[in-house]
């Protein structure tokens, strides 16, 4: 049996170790911690399941605030040890869009655009995956050379417009049950191409799993919902 540390060892321990490597939280900045107490409870998985153009996606955490820095660390600034706290709230989300008794399924990473692939030399999504314990297929999708611009600044027909086209699928897929995985939610529509070229090649899509969520994908998946009633409702 292995014995845990004290408390006070502990402590000593983080602080020789900033005085090797200093670095400060990547939530909140707190210096001298990889992830800070309260910071490292901010990560803890609240899986919530929308419905974006009928297709249920799942999500684990609100990318909003240290959260969202938290993410930004881990994906912008190659903190790839950051990948063990947001681990767990991808496996949660997982669980719940694939719970035991489920049919087998196929979870379909969402890819990298070439530019980022080169730019950081790895990809966020299968990395997170293989921390969480999570199999996925990598080689299923891909993004067409020159299709994935920058959507940092584009609103939500925008991204949808600049995704439309950008992947496709290959390998077998036809009548294969199919979950398409990414780690941030934003508007959507890089699920949606996602679900677009794996059905095209025969797949059938039933969700998708997403590490967060932002707000804005939040009130997009509210609007969904209110056109359905809509349509139900015959207006």
């Amino acid at each position: 049996m292995t014995a845990s540390c004290p408390p006070s060892f502990a402590r000593a321990l983080r602080e020789a170790l900033a005085v090797l490597s200093p670095v400060d939280c990547a939530g909140c900045g707190e210096p001298d911690r990889e992830l800070c107490d309260r910071c490292r409870r901010l990560l803890r998985p609240r899986p919530v399941e929308t419905v974006q153009a009928g297709l249920p996606v799942v999500t684990a955490l609100r990318y909003e605030f240290e959260v969202r820095e938290v993410v930004l660390a881990y994906k912008q600034r190659g903190r790839l040890r950051l990948a063990a706290a947001l681990g767990p709230a991808l496996r949660a989300a997982v669980d719940v869009a694939l719970p035991r008794d489920a049919p087998p399924t196929a979870l379909v990473a969402v890819p990298p655009s070439p530019a980022g692939r080169r730019r950081r030399g790895w990809d966020p999504v299968t990395v997170l995956a293989r921390t969480a314990g999570v199999a996925v297929s990598t080689g299923a999708l891909s993004v067409r050379p020159g299709r994935s611009p920058t959507q940092k600044h584009l609103d939500r027909a925008q991204r949808a417009r600049s995704r439309d086209g950008s992947m496709r699928a290959r390998g077998e897929l036809a009548g294969r049950r199919v979950v398409v995985l990414d780690d941030v939610l934003t508007t959507g529509s890089t699920v949606q191409e996602a679900r677009r070229a794996l059905e095209e090649a025969g797949a059938v899509v039933v969700a998708a799993v997403c590490l967060a969520a932002t707000p804005l994908a939040s009130r997009g998946a509210a609007a969904d919902a209110r056109d359905g009633d809509a349509r139900v409702d015959g207006t």
